[in-house]
């Protein structure tokens, strides 16, 4: 915790000052004061990755959501001094979350936790948490227990009576492999897989990503709407990320190959504009081998990154298949 770390004032000013002159370049503002909320000024998502990567500071980029004053995000880089493990982050109301409806919300590829910040924040019954792998590496399957023995023990500690796991791309993976760890545990609980195709041979998965250069896996993400308004070295850093998570995906599908998420209905939601997830009837067919798929949905003129463009539409969704569910698992027990 940085509020009980002494600063040397002259330093601490000087870093307020110069976080201070980023939040107001990147949201080209004459001025912002160090108690400046940067969302509240009207920063998004991608303003947070200009943002830290102006700043150079290797922190990830929810930290400026936990920290959005300059004041408070200029504590938290002087007192940056050890790796970060993976962790939930709340983004609503975390002691509001017990007894209710929980979303964990695992990032796509590449992404960050704060994709999922806006979503259900008009519903004080839904309380979402997004799954921030900060600096964890999954190199074999150890590693990759070790991850959903973290996860698990802080979605245990949230308390709520109904747990939603989603995973968007990439992220669809690891959250089907939760939704398999906490299957015993837990009867109000269920999973979303969004915009992705299953893997269905692992160790090919990795020896492509290993012979694909980044040039053509910058030029395949942009070709689904990725890094759309970043500069070069913001596209670099999202890249090395991307990859970190294609690795924690292909460790999730060898996970669920021997532990399929079954007995969790599982909500396949899709987008008909998404080139990744083209022939739906086969990704149903293919996720199949994995989760018990339930239900499936397709967003009209969703693209590959719809949770971004298309919220409204994905809560409505996501919402009524969760209700469903609960309905009819309490009706059996």
């Amino acid at each position: 915790m940085t509020e009980n770390i002494q600063f040397d004032e002259h330093v601490l000013a000087d870093e307020v000052a110069r976080v201070c002159a980023t939040f107001a370049e990147v949201l080209q503002l004459p001025q912002v004061d160090q108690a400046d909320n940067f969302f509240n000024l009207g920063g998004d998502s991608f303003d947070a990755i200009r943002v830290m990567s102006r700043l150079s500071c290797n922190l990830p980029i929810v930290t400026l959501f936990e920290h959005p004053t300059a004041d408070g995000l200029a504590r938290r880089i002087l007192g940056a001094a050890t790796r970060q493990t993976a962790r939930l982050v709340c983004f609503g109301d975390a002691q509001a979350a017990a007894g209710s409806t929980a979303v964990i919300a695992v990032p796509f590829g590449g992404g960050d936790a704060t994709a999922y910040r806006s979503l259900f924040q008009g519903n004080p019954q839904v309380q979402v948490f997004g799954v921030d792998f900060a600096d964890f590496e999954v190199e074999d399957a150890l590693d990759f227990h070790a991850l959903l023995d973290i996860l698990a023990s802080e979605i245990e500690a949230i308390g709520a009576s109904h747990l939603l796991i989603y995973g968007h791309c990439a992220g669809a993976a690891t959250a089907a492999s939760i939704a398999s760890s906490l299957a015993d545990s837990h009867k109000r609980l269920s999973l979303v897989v969004a915009a992705s195709r299953p893997v269905l041979d692992a160790d090919a998965a990795i020896r492509a990503a290993e012979t694909t250069s980044d040039q053509t896996w910058t030029d395949y993400l942009r070709s689904l709407g990725a890094f759309t308004g970043l500069l070069d070295t913001q596209v670099e850093s999202m890249l090395a990320r991307g990859r970190r998570d294609h690795l924690i995906a292909c460790e999730a599908y060898r996970y669920l190959a021997q532990r399929p998420a079954h007995g969790v209905p599982a909500l396949v939601l899709l987008g008909d504009e998404d080139p990744a997830t083209a022939e739906p009837e086969v990704v149903l067919e293919q996720w199949g081998k994995f989760i018990d798929v339930t239900q499936a949905a397709t967003l009209a003129g969703g693209g590959h990154y719809f949770v971004r463009t298309h919220a409204p539409e994905v809560e409505e969704t996501v919402l009524a298949f969760a209700a469903h569910n609960t309905k009819g698992r309490d009706s059996k027990s």
